[in-house]
């Protein structure tokens, strides 16, 4: 599996930073988790990586906040858009399942869900702020296997420590505490522009 990280409040050189998040998660297929704010940023990034919109099987919107869906407004794309049921966004509803082989859903808390992706027998959390809680999301997570690693928002997460269990953590735009986590041995620092094998 490749995570290519399209949109973050910090960037790699070529590529442009703005506040939201976005995604891209290469496995037995290619998955867009969340758009970011802004169409032009998310465009640019994404020709900066070569990815055309067509090499983009389907797109997973963790909630519908301007940051990781207000991309999605420009973007022309003919897939399928798996969107949280309260949103008003125009998408397929999922709840806690698996809605396409080897991605699951941890179907919605407090407005927001969060993507699992199996990967062999590891598990992949993906979250856009976890204004779900990011304990609510690892203990649904839990469930389905061993927990590899965590990507994205942990938002206003303290509870910190419990992290360093993990191989792999990446905290993303919105982490209140993400100069304490990058500090963790087992922490890789997020940017738009930045590749992470798994």
């Amino acid at each position: 599996m490749k995570v290519k990280i399209i949109y973050d409040n910090k960037a790699m050189k070529g590529f442009k930073k703005a506040w939201g998040f976005s995604c891209l998660i290469e496995h037995n297929i290619n998955l867009l988790f969340d758009t970011g704010g802004r169409y032009g940023i998310l465009k640019h990034n994404l020709d900066k990586f070569g990815i055309d919109l067509k090499e983009i099987d389907a797109i997973f919107i963790s909630h519908s906040h301007w940051d990781h869906a207000g991309g999605l407004k420009k973007l022309k794309f003919d897939g399928k858009i798996f969107v949280p049921p309260s949103s008003k966004l125009k998408g397929i509803r999922v709840g806690n399942e698996e809605f396409l082989p080897n991605f699951i859903s941890t179907g919605e808390i407090n407005g927001e869900q969060s993507l699992i992706v199996k990967d062999g027998e590891k598990l992949i959390i993906f979250t856009g702020c976890s204004h779900n809680g990011l304990e609510n999301v690892i203990k649904v997570a839990e469930k389905y296997g061993k927990i590899y690693g965590i990507i994205g928002g942990f938002h206003d997460f303290k509870n910190i420590d419990i992290l360093s269990k993990f191989p792999l953590v990446m905290p993303c735009h919105c982490t209140k505490l993400k100069k304490q986590i990058e500090a963790f041995p087992n922490a890789l620092e997020c940017m738009a522009g930045k590749e992470v094998e798994l």
